[in-house]
């Protein structure tokens, strides 16, 4: 992969007991036919389901931290985001299966567009159904549509197309509140902070936070559908019941509130 000089490109990749998406995430990743030099950083957040062993056996040239808890999200990657050394930083789920050239055509696009600080590739179903990744920030009426009961009784609600920009055929390159953090293209120039996300939002709005950090810049976020990605998106936190992934959901929705409204440190 190069010297640590002439890295172009430094993908960070999360990881928790998710090693058949993680094998096929890699494998996707390591033959996607880019030219630009990358290093590969996997994240493990004390998996018990065979990932370390995946990666010490299959992914020798990748670079591993193997954590002895689980960090959260926010905190494992920004240790990768610590190690990297390329100009820009790719923060990928596991759950992404890469497509060929996509990481070539968002590097570019990151090269040629000088005033973007983060780029968003179009992100698909696996049945290759458009998957609706770009949003506009929440409200309280957004959280209550997409959180509750009242999302499945009106499924039409102009709240909820808004919300996920459903009339809008996402062809076009544009600007966008923010995007799906499963897979996302970071200009380290772009970010003052040493550390990419805010670790107390250990699970969920890390994106949501960075973009909306990002949009009190001159820095743009912008969607590029010519990269396009499959994600595997996995809504635990649309489950039926009040379940913990919900719970997570509403306590990051308040945090990010309590900071970025209240001005909350």
């Amino acid at each position: 992969m190069g010297g640590k000089d002439a890295i172009q490109l430094s993908v960070v990749i999360v990881n928790y007991n998710t090693m058949q998406l993680l094998d096929s995430c890699l494998s996707s990743l390591l033959t996607n036919g880019s030219t630009c030099k990358m290093e590969v950083i996997v994240v493990d957040n004390h998996s018990t389901d065979g990932s370390v062993q995946l990666l010490k056996q299959k992914y020798s040239e990748v670079h591993s931290i193997l954590n002895r808890e689980n960090q959260g999200f926010a905190r494992a990657a920004n240790q990768g985001y610590a190690r990297g050394g390329g100009p820009y930083c790719l923060i990928l789920n596991p759950d992404v299966t890469i497509l060929p050239g996509s990481i070539q055509t968002l590097w570019a696009y990151m090269e040629s567009c000088e005033d973007a600080g983060i780029a968003f590739p179009k992100l698909l179903n696996p049945d290759g159904s458009l998957q609706y990744s770009c949003r506009t920030f929440h409200t309280i009426w957004t959280i209550l549509m997409r959180r509750t009961p009242l999302g499945k009784m009106f499924p039409e609600s102009k709240i909820l197309r808004d919300h996920l920009m459903m009339d809008w055929d996402h062809n076009t390159i544009r600007e966008v509140d923010w995007a799906l953090g499963g897979c996302m293209m970071v200009r380290r120039d772009a970010i003052s902070n040493p550390k990419l996300f805010d670790e107390r939002f250990f699970l969920y709005f890390e994106e949501v936070d960075l973009c909306y950090r990002m949009k009190k810049t001159p820095w743009k976020v912008v969607y590029v559908p010519e990269a396009t990605m499959v994600h595997c998106h996995l809504r635990e936190s649309a489950g039926k019941g009040f379940n913990r992934q919900k719970w997570e959901v509403i306590l990051s929705w308040i945090k990010f509130k309590l900071k970025h409204c209240l001005g909350y440190p």
